[in-house]
Order: structure tokens, then sequence, then C-alpha cells
């Protein structure tokens, strides 16, 4: 890594200094340049440009800050998920009103402000194009299928709903859990959908297609625990995989690898055999083994990983680098995991840590975003507030 530029941009997120519940960059360049939606707890959605600059009189561009565009009021309650589809067209989002709303950029007719909303600042308009309802149960978290003709919500009634993106229509529940469901992930290949709940587990389901166009789903597995090493006495002993409900996040934001081979989870606990301390981690699994243990884990963090998130891009392999990690890929990916205070980036060729981010919030952290070329992960925070992180590798 080359280098790595972090910076709190201290702007008027939300209102009243609302915490930032979730953030999500626009993966293609609109119109010239990148947008950010934000979720606040002031119940309203917001779409930001980002603006980079020189800074240090060096040549290394980074986010220096953003210029606000949009409000989005349609929500009742707090939203808690913001996510772009893969086109960058439309843009979803979720919270407490038990609500997934589905917008899209108004290209026509310039900026129409809300009924009674008195805002000269807005420089676009986005409609309302779709509404998904689940039943006034809180959402935390959402994500579209790779094709965009559905979304996943996971609520606080411990279950997950597939929702049609181009009616609304509900089409398929998923049950598995008996808590709160904080986390959802959707294969890039559209063959899995995973859901991480406060049930300490995860849930695999396959997602099949009939020859009508009729999805569904169906359960592979439930993954709770793991074995530990044997401790001498012949006696197998497990330890549970997650973190209790006891932990102080409303989110477990999981992800898979832009080439769907790698599932990462946050909240993990991890123990090398019976006699060791609990550390805290994050469980990665391979494609081949969603149904079995988890293949490998993230060491170095110091508080509960909350969201994972990888960055879109396929990096050339470091020359003369020993490839350390436990996928043999022709290519490495970078991961970012935000912990309760901080943000630890990995990289696929080793095992380590590649770079530590802390003392940029006062409170939460409580998700992350990666732009389309992987040289910017937005961050953000309980505290109100989003940071930039600039990344050359």
């Amino acid at each position: 890594m080359r280098w790595i530029k972090a910076k709190t941009l201290t702007v008027h997120w939300h209102d009243d200094n609302q915490p930032v519940y979730s953030c999500d960059l626009q993966q293609d360049k609109v119109e010239g340049f990148r947008r950010l939606a934000t979720a606040g707890g002031d119940g309203n959605v917001r779409i930001w440009r980002l603006i980079y600059g020189r800074e240090d009189n060096d040549d290394k561009e980074s986010v220096s800050s953003v210029e606000y565009l949009s409000t989005l009021a349609k929500h009742t309650q707090a939203v808690n998920c913001v996510r772009f589809d893969t086109t960058g067209e439309y843009l979803a989002s979720g919270g407490d009103d038990g609500v997934v709303l589905i917008w899209r950029l108004l290209s026509e007719g310039g900026v129409v402000p809300e009924f009674g909303q008195d805002d000269d600042d807005i420089k676009e308009s986005w409609i309302q194009k779709i509404t998904c309802r689940c039943n006034t149960s809180e959402i935390y978290d959402i994500c579209w299928s790779p094709d965009s003709k559905y979304i996943l919500a996971g609520s606080m009634d411990n279950t997950v709903r597939l929702f049609e993106t181009a009616t609304g229509k509900q089409v398929a529940t998923i049950g598995d859990h008996s808590h709160y469901v904080q986390g959802v992930a959707w294969d890039p290949q559209n063959e899995f959908v995973v859901s991480q709940s406060a049930d300490r587990t995860i849930c695999v389901n396959r997602v099949t297609t009939s020859t009508t166009g009729e999805i569904s789903v169906k359960n592979m597995a439930k993954l709770s625990r793991l074995e530990l090493r044997n401790s001498g006495d012949g006696n197998k002993r497990t330890i549970a995989l997650y973190h209790n409900e006891t932990l102080q996040s409303f989110f477990r934001r999981m992800a898979f690898s832009p080439d769907g081979n790698i599932l990462a989870t946050p909240a993990g606990i991890f123990k090398s055999s019976d006699d060791s301390p609990e550390s805290h981690t994050v469980y990665l699994y391979g494609r081949g083994s969603l149904s079995q243990a988890p293949i490998a884990h993230l060491p170095g963090l110091k508080k509960p990983a909350v969201a994972v998130r990888f960055s879109p891009v396929k990096l050339d392999l470091v020359p003369g680098l020993p490839n350390e990690g436990v996928f043999s890929l022709p290519y490495r990916m970078l991961l970012a995991v935000a912990t309760q205070d901080s943000v630890v980036i990995y990289d696929t060729q080793q095992t380590g840590p590649l770079a530590l981010v802390t003392n940029i919030h006062y409170a939460i952290i409580t998700d992350l975003t990666w732009s389309s070329d992987g040289k910017t992960l937005i961050v953000a925070s309980a505290d109100g507030f989003c940071s930039s992180v600039g990344i050359d590798v």
C-alpha cells in the first residue's frame, strides 16, 4: 500500500446531528460525478456529491468535501440502510417504519420540491417508484439481487423477506432465525442469499427460478458453532461462532466478495483452544463450502466487527509477495472491516491486516462503502458524521 489518508467530513449530514446509520456510493459515475447516499436517524435519506481535491501540495487525490444535492423524505422513522442497485439508476432505503422504498432520479423536469418542503439548496429530485412493506417490523439491512429484480430485507421480527422490485410484491419469506436479522447478502453469481442474526447464526439459502420465472429459496445450512481443537481429554468441544444479542450494535452487515468466492461475516468470536482467551474476528467462508465451517478468520481486531465490505476492484498480485492467504486466486481483493471504533483493511494475498484507521469517530461505526475504483472508502457513524479514507494500493 503506497498511501492511505483519512479525514472526517464535518458537514451537517442529518437534522439535529442524528446518527448516520448507513451509507452507499453509486458505483458508476453519472453525469461525471459520484453520488453518496446516507441514511439518518432523522428519517431522511440524503444525496451528496463527492468533491475531490489535492491536499498537502502533493499529487494524491482524496475526498476533500461533499456537496449537498437532495433530501428524500418519505420515511416516517429512522432509516437504517441505503443501497444503490448495480446500475446506479435506482436507490433503495429501509428503516424503522417497516418499508423499503425504491427511488429513481428525476432526469427530466429539473428540481421538483416535495410538498411543504422549503429547501433552496436542492439540486436534484428523486421520485419514489415502489414501496415494499414488511408488516410494520423495523428493517435493519437490505441488499439488491445482482440483476436488480429483487430486494432482500432483514427485519426485527426475525424474518428475511424477498421483494420484487418492479411491483413491490413480497415473493418469498425466510423464517430461519429466532432473533433480529441484522445483516443480509446476495451472492453476485445469483445462487445464494445469506442472513445473519442476533441469534448467533448465519443462514444460507439457495435461490432458484422456475421456468415460469417464479423465484424460490431453500435453506441449505444454519451455522452457529465451531469445533475446538482437541483439548487432550478426548472430548469434543464447540464454541459459538458469533456474539449474542448483547452486542452493542444494530447491525451485522455481511458481504460477498465481488467474484462471489468469499463470504465475510462480522461479529465473530474465536478461540484457538479450550484454554485460550476469546478474540474478536471476521469469519470467511468459501463459495464451495458455505454450508460448512468457516475456512478462515481474520486476526487483529480489538473490538467486535459490525460491518464488512469488499472493494469492487480485483487487483494484481504483489510481485515477490508469497500468497499467505487461504484463497489461491490469480488476483487479490481488499476487505474493509468496521469494528465499533475503527476500520481495518485486509488483503486476500496476506493473512494480517494491511491498514488500520482509528480515532475518526466518537461513537460506534455503522456502515462503510467503497467507490467503484477502489480508491475511496466512506465510513458512517452514530456520531452523526461520515469520514473518507483515500487508498492507493
